[in-house]
């Protein structure tokens, strides 16, 4: 059966135990609400008898029974009494409804009466069990000359229980009718809630709910209007960096807020407006997350919102290392169109004759390339990034950018992966010959690349920092886009077929990952500068 029909038949059966509990509480407070009656009744009219002048006068007659028993059959005719017993203090009765019963003895306790004591009892007597009451009838002098007996029958009680019946099984009738309705009530709004499956369903489709939200790869979210955060699955919390719940966390407890969570600004924003976000990039710690939010909306209230969260760190990461291959292959394809175009000369030159001009040529080639080359690896400590700016620096040319490499002394090795080195030093020189490039009517194109120590480095702990530079001729940053230039899909070039706004993005997430600094500004054109931190040799994090 679902949940609704077995909360139906339970209720149904808790309100039938409670109304039968119900009428046979009724029923007996009846009874005994008529026993009292029955009770005080005998007592009024004993006490009565006894203290009425008549009764002691005839008591004290030669023929009590003449006096006495029309009396009697008056009282047994107004009241609901049943019996009305007058008889001597040695029990001889003088009257009783049933005449052939005057003179024989009283066939109940008299003892309490003799000494003077009004007593109420259930005894049996001649006509059957019944509630009676004996009291003493005194003469002036307190002796007991007679005593009164009166009494109701228990049959009689019971058909004036019995009487009172329909009235409680109305009652009980209401009772069930009103439970039942409320059950049926209560059975159809938990079959709506529940679709009407049954308990072992729901556990099961709460078991497989928890199963996908705990070992889904994406983070999940569930906000509610209030802007407290219901659901977070494992993912979700390992993303955010969240703690695991509590003991003091989960059902009935009140849900953290998202202000409490203290996640970043750009992901708080996105949970505290209730809008419909698609695919919005987020750096919580060292990850890039995308962040997808839906609102959920019942009728025409929000009811909240469905938040999903799916790691862009490795993508990113791997998009980096294909940018920096690009990059590595563009520069090498530079270097070999532009020797491949000294080739031909020298060869041109031989074939004309004139062995000594290609000779020249060729000797002069080779000591400005190794030169360049041999300065570079001379004074930079990473092969890497030296062979990336020997390259950049034939891609320039052949754009007619003139690139200048500037390195100080006593740089150190930087403590980053070589990855990571060509994706930001690449990216930034690609946009500043871009940049020199395009203003190159106005101003004869220069990008300038310097790598220098940091004033004050090697003192304290680190070793330091290196600064690296690059400025170009370029019209420079606008002021508009300022604050935004590192966002993704932010450029000040045209739109082309792979994408723009990538290459800063992720500069400054190589920037972040390292715990360096990134600035920009226009002076002359723009001008970026990364400080990287180096820690002093044999420290954590030194480059081997």
């Amino acid at each position: 059966m679902s949940l609704a029909r077995r909360f139906l038949v339970l209720q149904l059966a808790v309100v039938l135990l409670v109304t039968v509990a119900v009428s046979l509480v009724l029923f007996a407070h009846e009874r005994d609400a008529v026993l009292e009656r029955a009770e005080a009744q005998t007592r009024m009219a004993s006490t009565a008898l006894a203290d009425d002048p008549y009764v002691l006068q005839a008591a004290l007659s030669a023929d009590p029974t003449t006096d006495l028993q029309p009396l009697t059959d008056r009282l047994l005719a107004d009241t609901d009494l049943d019996f009305v017993t007058i008889m001597a203090p040695d029990g001889t009765r003088w009257t009783h409804p049933v005449p052939t019963s005057v003179g024989e003895p009283y066939r109940g306790d008299r003892s309490h009466a003799l000494a003077g004591e009004i007593w109420t009892s259930t005894e049996r007597g001649t006509l059957g069990p019944s509630v009676r009451t004996i009291a003493p009838v005194r003469d002036e002098d307190g002796a007991v000359v007679a005593l009164v007996a009166t009494g109701v029958l228990l049959d009689a009680l019971s058909q004036r229980a019995l009487a009172q019946l329909p009235a409680v099984l109305l009652v009980g009738g209401l009772l069930l009718a009103a439970s039942s309705v409320v059950a049926w009530l209560m059975a159809r709004y938990l079959d709506a809630a529940t679709h009407g499956w049954g308990p072992e369903e729901l556990a099961h489709v709460h078991a497989l709910h928890d199963a996908v939200l705990n070992e889904a790869t994406e983070g999940l979210l569930l906000v509610d209007a209030d802007r407290r955060v219901q659901v977070a699955n494992a993912r979700a919390r390992e993303l955010l960096g969240l703690p695991a719940p509590g003991p003091g966390q989960g059902p009935g407890r009140p849900a953290p807020s998202v202000a409490a969570l203290g996640l970043p600004e750009a992901l708080e924003a996105v949970l505290l407006s209730g809008a419909a976000v698609h695919e919005q990039w987020v750096v919580v710690g060292e990850r890039t997350l995308i962040v997808s939010a839906l609102p959920v909306r019942g009728g025409t209230a929000r009811r909240g919102m469905v938040v999903i969260l799916r790691d862009h760190t490795e993508i990113s990461r791997l998009s980096g290392e294909l940018r920096t291959a690009t990059t590595m292959a563009a520069a090498l394809r530079a270097q070999t169109h532009e020797h491949a175009n000294r080739m031909h000369t020298v060869v041109s030159l031989l074939e004309l004759g004139r062995t000594g001009e290609a000779l020249d040529f060729a000797s002069v080639d080779l000591e400005r390339t190794r030169g360049l080359s041999e300065d570079l690896v001379e004074r930079l400590d990473d092969p890497f990034l030296a062979a990336l700016l020997v390259g950049k620096t034939a891609a320039a040319h052949e754009r007619g950018v003139e690139l200048h490499v500037e390195v100080g002394p006593g740089v150190p090795r930087l403590p980053v992966s070589p990855a990571d080195l060509v994706t930001l030093v690449g990216n930034l020189v690609d946009n500043a010959v871009e940049a020199a490039a395009a203003n190159a009517a106005r101003v004869r194109p220069v990008v300038e690349v310097e790598i220098a120590r940091a004033d004050g480095a090697g003192d304290g702990e680190a070793a330091g920092a290196v600064t690296i530079t690059v400025a170009d001729t370029g019209m420079g940053v606008p002021e508009d886009l300022a604050r935004d230039i590192y966002d993704l899909g932010v450029t000040t070039k045209e739109a082309g077929p792979e994408g723009r706004g990538v290459g800063l993005h992720l500069v400054r997430e190589v920037v972040a990952r390292w715990g360096a600094r990134l600035e920009h500004a226009n002076d002359g054109g723009a001008v970026f500068t990364v400080t990287v931190p180096v820690p002093a040799a044999g420290s954590p994090g030194a480059p081997a």
